[in-house]
């Protein structure tokens, strides 16, 4: 029995250090991207399909996400744990700065999609981030190329 709570005390204790408060990502301005039509010639790359595959980081995240035509969409092998608050972001650092938020995870597991606003330089926003906004915790992470 002493063994079961011990256990238990132990396990608590990782679930809440594991979520601990960090500092917030500072989000990047959205009035400062260009939102103008450009040719397909420029560096535009709305155009353009860019993949990665999921990497955990606090916690297991897995699976396959493509952009293409402004919109971010999570494969159907994604997988990540549930927490209190998980949102989806594409950032400039896995830290989150120069984040944009593209919402509320739609679900743990399965296909989802994101729209994401026009004029964003994929160059620099190159990760996708599984974020916990409550606790300021990355769960997992890709980097799209």
């Amino acid at each position: 029995m002493k063994k079961v709570t011990l256990i238990s005390i132990i396990l608590g204790c990782l679930f809440i250090f594991s979520c601990s408060k960090n500092e917030e990502p500072t989000p990047l301005d959205l009035s400062t991207l260009d939102t103008t039509v450009t040719d397909t010639t420029s560096n535009d790359q709305s155009g353009t399909a860019l993949m990665g595959t999921f990497k955990g980081s606090a916690h297991p995240t897995s699976g396959g996400a493509t952009i293409e035509n402004n919109v971010l969409k999570l494969h159907d092998d994604f997988k990540s744990d549930s927490g209190p608050d998980l949102y989806i972001y594409l950032a400039q650092e896995l830290n989150g700065d120069g984040f944009i938020d593209l919402g509320l995870m739609k679900s743990t597991t399965g296909e989802q999609t994101y729209n994401i606003p026009a004029g964003v330089d994929y160059t620099k926003n190159k990760y996708v981030l599984v974020w916990c906004k409550q606790y300021s915790v990355l769960f997992g992470y890709a980097e799209v190329k």
